[in-house]
């Protein structure tokens, strides 16, 4: 009998341990191919100038091949959280699914199990609200959160349009993790002015234009 429980013990053991190096695997898969995503899309490879033809098609062909990979995942976990593959990986198969443009039908069968997912504090409520608003803004609906911006070429300032009841939006923004509205245009203004510091200061402009926030105020 001690040799029974022992050898079912031991089959437990084993098992769970494959089931740890399986989601280990996945995780560090998902992110590996967020990172290439991120790359590709900020710093394309030497010889294709950034926003090219030549960049978009590479940006797509990438999309595409992360597309036909995360479709299996998803069809396997739904929307893999915490519990599966981490924080990190959660958040990678998320930024995946954020640039799935294309295919906004599963863009919206992923965000329904990754709300359940929230619910259960199993997956990031602030990556939540960013696919809202990407499916809602491309599906010509007005956002929730402002996460998608635009920009004043001429002062180098971020803004959000076509934006629900825009009075209430920092109340929304609080309900799911995210910072002021002020606060999230001001960084993004700022960073879109580094990226682009050369061509504005040619324009002479010296510095993003920013908003009070209403929290300091």
């Amino acid at each position: 009998m001690k040799k029974l429980v022992l050898l079912i013990s031991y089959q437990i053991f084993i098992t769970l341990l494959c089931s740890a190096q399986i989601d280990s695997m996945l995780s560090r898969k998902l992110i590996r191919m967020a990172t290439l995503d991120q790359e590709i899309m900020q710093s394309p490879p030497n010889g294709i100038r950034p926003a090219s033809v030549q960049h978009m098609a590479l940006i797509d062909s990438i999309a595409e091949a992360n597309y036909t990979e995360i479709k299996i995942v998803f069809e396997k976990y739904g929307f893999p959280g915490f519990d599966i593959v981490g924080e990190e990986g959660s958040k990678s198969f998320w930024l995946i699914v954020q640039h799935c443009d294309k295919w906004p039908e599963f863009q919206k069968q992923v965000l329904k199990k990754m709300e359940a997912e929230v619910k259960k504090k199993n997956a990031h409520s602030t990556y939540y609200a960013y696919l809202v608003d990407r499916i809602k803004i491309r599906g010509g609906q007005k956002q929730l959160y402002g996460t998608q911006v635009s920009y004043h070429t001429d002062t180098c300032q971020a803004y959000v349009s076509n934006v629900e009841d825009p009075d209430n939006i920092n109340k929304r923004r609080k309900a799911v993790g995210l910072e002021t509205i002020e606060k999230y245009l001001n960084t993004v203004s700022k960073n879109h002015f580094m990226r682009n510091e050369e061509n504005f200061r040619k324009r002479g402009i010296t510095g993003p234009t920013l908003y009070p926030d209403k929290e300091e105020q």
